[in-house]
């Protein structure tokens, strides 16, 4: 699963990066002074973002051009892609306000299980 981090209004500005990594994203949005590298490669400051997504189309594979229509939609919604995606962006933007810079580095899915055994997380 992917998202992207969309820093202006056009395409080259767009940056699809793993969901793993989305708390990481989330820090940047949240604290607008500090950068970081993604796996990708992508440096990205966080004054420059202004909005995170669900990368439907890299999730699924398909071209990153390829425009999303009703069919699209309902077979992302049927395989639950959707509400995965949310599930793991909300855990994301909730574990950035508190986690700590060692814990951007580790995926989201390690920072989640470090929060579970600490049980600061209920879920």
């Amino acid at each position: 699963m992917k998202i992207k981090i969309i820093c202006g209004y056009r395409k080259d500005q767009e940056y699809s990066v793993p969901i793993e990594e989305a708390h990481k994203a989330y820090f940047l949005f949240h604290n607008r002074d500090a950068d970081a590298i993604f796996s990708t490669g992508v440096a990205i400051q966080g004054k420059d973002i202004q909005r995170i997504v669900p990368d439907y189309q890299g999730t699924m594979g398909w071209n990153e051009t390829h425009t999303l229509d009703d069919y699209d939609m309902k077979e992302i919604r049927n395989k639950g892609i959707d509400s995965k995606i949310q599930t793991r962006m909300m855990f994301a933007k909730n574990i950035s306000q508190v986690c700590t810079p060692q814990h951007l580095a580790l995926p989201l899915t390690e920072v989640r299980k470090l929060y579970k055994e600490s049980k600061l997380l209920l879920k």
